[in-house]
């Protein structure tokens, strides 16, 4: 099946759910990057519709309009999906297994299995948690706490770090798991963080409970180093835990938006400037860069088939600085930048 009039993308993402702030600023710059490339002609002379639904966090609700993509609305494209269980879902449902339509750069660290027709963009946890603790052991830190969520993210998370500790020189010396909105278990971490005497606390967890754990927990330690991975939105968490967010890092998957020597952010920068008129963000950034991706992908394929082998075939693709090669585990990226929280807020690399 070869494209029709239109090339028709679908995303289901989470909007106004608890993880909404992502959703929005990775399609930002997803969108200014469709919207320049519908200016310019499409593809092959096709315009893409990028359909995006709200899916407000919901593993139900993703699943429904997943059907709806698959099955009645014929979406050519799986794009950006966010979470590790809308993901893990997608993956599972009949009609995405065996079918022809591929996930493209979905928002999620988890490992699939090698035939799965998805692609990601960004590197898996494993490799975002050994960059952090690498990073620990180049300040001399020796005993390190970690405080996950309470689901697959945090229990993936978990399981990766403990693989990635193994004849290191970093000890773990306590582990919580927290419940959103809980302050028993905020308060049963501290206690095993202060009696384990951890000099550092690796964060496996969202944007919310990572801001409330920030919130709580900094002021009583100052002095401790708080690391959290690429989910975390350090606008947000500044938003809630004010002061007591400065310091704290946070591992990147994409280039810094405000290093301007890479083409791709210049790029995003202009046209942020065109069609949005704010100041994009890391999360921005991705989107704008898996956009350009897929696109890319696009241009050498006539349908939606073609478009996976087209993925597939990856390599050495520079979007701007930022390079792509996908490999056995159908990532594309293995860029991992450790950027910091400035006393004025700002986000240094």
């Amino acid at each position: 099946m070869s494209y029709a009039a239109e090339i028709r993308v679908g995303q289901s993402i989470d909007m106004t759910g608890d993880n909404g702030d992502l959703g929005k600023d990775f399609l930002a710059g997803a969108r200014v990057y469709v919207d320049y490339i519908n200016g310019n002609g499409g593809v092959h002379g096709k315009k893409i519709v990028l359909d995006v639904r709200d899916n407000q966090g919901s593993v139900e609700k993703s699943n429904q309009i997943t059907h709806d993509f698959l099955t009645k609305d014929k979406v050519d494209v799986l794009f950006g999906y966010y979470g590790d269980n809308v993901v893990e879902a997608t993956l599972a449902n009949p009609e995405f297994e065996h079918g022809d339509t591929v996930l493209v750069a979905p928002f999620s660290g988890v490992n699939v299995a090698q035939n799965a027709h998805v692609y990601f963009m960004r590197p898996s946890y494993a490799q975002e948690i050994k960059a952090a603790l690498d990073y620990l052991k180049t300040l001399g830190l020796t005993k390190v706490a970690v405080v996950y969520a309470a689901d697959s993210y945090g229990q993936n998370g978990l399981q990766a770090m403990k693989a990635s500790l193994r004849g290191s020189s970093l000890q773990l010396v306590a582990e919580q798991s927290l419940r959103e909105n809980n302050a028993a278990d905020t308060t049963a971490a501290i206690q095993k963080i202060k009696s384990g005497g951890a000099q550092t606390t690796l964060m496996i967890l969202e944007t919310l409970p990572a801001a409330e754990f920030v919130k709580t927990y900094h002021p009583m330690s100052p002095g401790a180093v708080l690391i959290g991975l690429s989910l975390i939105n350090h606008q947000t968490l500044m938003e809630i835990a004010g002061k007591a967010s400065a310091g704290v890092v946070i591992t990147q998957v994409v280039p810094h938006p405000g290093n301007f020597s890479m083409a791709s952010v210049r790029e995003l920068e202009k046209l942020m400037k065109k069609y949005r008129d704010e100041a994009p963000s890391h999360l921005t950034m991705e989107g704008y860069l898996a956009a350009k991706w897929l696109v890319k992908g696009l241009m050498q394929a006539d349908s939606g088939k073609q478009l996976g082998q087209a993925i597939a075939n990856t390599h050495n693709l520079d979007l701007g600085g930022y390079y792509l090669t996908v490999n056995s585990a159908h990532r594309a990226s293995d860029y991992i930048d450790i950027t910091a929280i400035s006393a004025r807020g700002g986000l240094l690399h």
